[in-house]
């Protein structure tokens, strides 16, 4: 579902849901049917989910996860590009993005499933990492053909850490194919910007203030043709005796427990700041502080200790700050 609104002289906002996760777009209103853009969103919207879902039962990921076998599969372009990023950033994270962990998402009630009345049996999660490693996961090409194999007939692959970052760049090679050249994509927490040149204004971003108890800006960026990604643990958890967060580390079974509660990612392309963003939460804050500047990545991270908030900013992040509130 999806709808637009209209006001005079100001841009054009659409908007959704998709993957769980809700979608929006705004652009500079120019000569163009926005009757036909909506349908060819909605329409390439539905075949990314048909793709990438986690939750719907007939899509591809789904189909690979309930297959109890080790062939390869058949996989499309898109599906290889996300997996295949996936597992370079899984690497230089020492596996902390692990796209293998679904077992472990579903125990712990983060799927498609509700979240559990008990904290999870420890030989439950023990036989849950047995299925959690890249290792056990492989693309080929053959004859231009992508191909996706596990080395385990039980794994599910869960893509949702960078299917939010996924759709907002394809929906950005849409509209550029529409000639729409100044816009702003949100999906869930990825964001990519585009505009004309650099003559134009920047979009400026807002990093949100990392509590649930209020919605308020804690950073603002200036950014071009970039994307910024941010990972937190205030968006999506539970309280089970304590707070069960969404973010669980692959190398122990369980959710994350540290002082780490925001990373922003700038990069290039929404898929890689998504994939980055995830895999330093995961680690805290300070192998999060290592990796970044061992590859001199755009990071902000926030951690929080005794109540306060405090910020590290990595110096390619500097260049698009504009304000700590």
């Amino acid at each position: 579902m999806n709808k637009y609104k209209k006001e005079e002289n100001e841009p054009i906002y659409i908007f959704g849901k998709i993957i769980g996760t809700t979608w929006k777009i705004n652009f500079i209103n120019k000569n163009i049917n926005k009757k036909i853009l909506i349908e060819d969103i909605k329409k390439q919207l539905e075949n990314d989910n048909q793709e990438l879902s986690f939750w719907e039962k007939n899509s591809i990921i789904s189909k690979f996860n309930n297959r109890k076998s080790t062939y390869p599969q058949k996989i499309s372009k898109n599906l290889a590009k996300i997996i295949l990023t996936a597992l370079l950033i899984g690497k230089k994270t020492s596996n902390a993005l692990d796209i293998t962990i679904g077992t472990l998402v579903n125990i712990w009630g983060f799927g498609p499933q509700t979240p559990p009345t008990n904290i999870p049996n420890p030989q439950i999660i023990k036989n849950a990492l047995s299925l959690t490693n890249l290792k056990y996961l492989k693309v080929t090409k053959k004859n231009k053909q992508y191909y996706l194999q596990k080395n385990k007939k039980n794994i599910i692959v869960d893509l949702s850490t960078l299917g939010e970052g996924f759709i907002a760049d394809h929906l950005g090679e849409l509209l550029q194919k529409k000639g729409i050249k100044n816009y702003t994509i949100a999906v869930g927490g990825a964001i990519i910007t585009h505009t004309k040149n650099y003559i134009d204004k920047p979009k400026i971003i807002a990093i949100q203030k990392p509590t649930d108890k209020e919605i308020k800006a804690f950073i603002t960026v200036k950014l071009y043709n970039h994307a910024i990604s941010t990972s937190g643990t205030y968006r999506n958890y539970y309280y089970l005796k304590k707070k069960i967060v969404h973010l669980i580390n692959p190398n122990t079974g369980n959710p994350i427990n540290h002082n780490l509660v925001s990373v922003s990612v700038i990069a290039k392309s929404a898929l890689e700041a998504d994939a980055w963003d995830t895999g330093l939460m995961i680690l805290g804050f300070d192998q999060a502080k290592k990796i970044a500047i061992k590859e001199k990545l755009a990071v902000c991270l926030i951690k929080e200790e005794k109540l306060n908030l405090f910020t590290w900013i990595s110096p390619q992040f500097h260049i698009f700050l504009k304000k700590i509130f």
